[in-house]
């Protein structure tokens, strides 16, 4: 099953200022790489906005927290790999919730 168009929906909802269409196609990588300089600009100016949003989508405290340490790689794009996973399981569970 398709979960694109619940997974726009989803994540329009919960994160602010993150625009992405409805007829946009697009994978997770090109999710992940539209994410990233946003969530960049929030570790950068505003992080509680970022730990707002990451409690929203109810991204794992102890993840967020390891994925911040310092010496870590690619955070924005870690961050928003947690936030694609967590924004398709919620896509699904909607999706099926809908259908039944």
């Amino acid at each position: 099953m398709d979960y694109q168009k619940e997974l726009i929906t989803v994540s329009q909802k919960l994160i602010p200022d993150f625009e992405i269409k409805q007829d946009e196609s697009f994978h997770k990588q090109s999710f992940i790489e539209k994410l990233s300089p946003y969530i960049s600009h929030l570790l950068d100016t505003d992080f509680q906005k970022l730990v707002q949003i990451m409690y929203r989508i109810d991204v794992s405290e102890k993840e967020f927290a390891l994925t911040l340490q310092p010496g870590k790689a690619k955070i924005p794009e870690t961050l928003a790999e947690m936030i694609y996973e967590r924004l398709l399981l919620k896509a699904k569970i909607r999706a099926e919730y809908k259908a039944k």
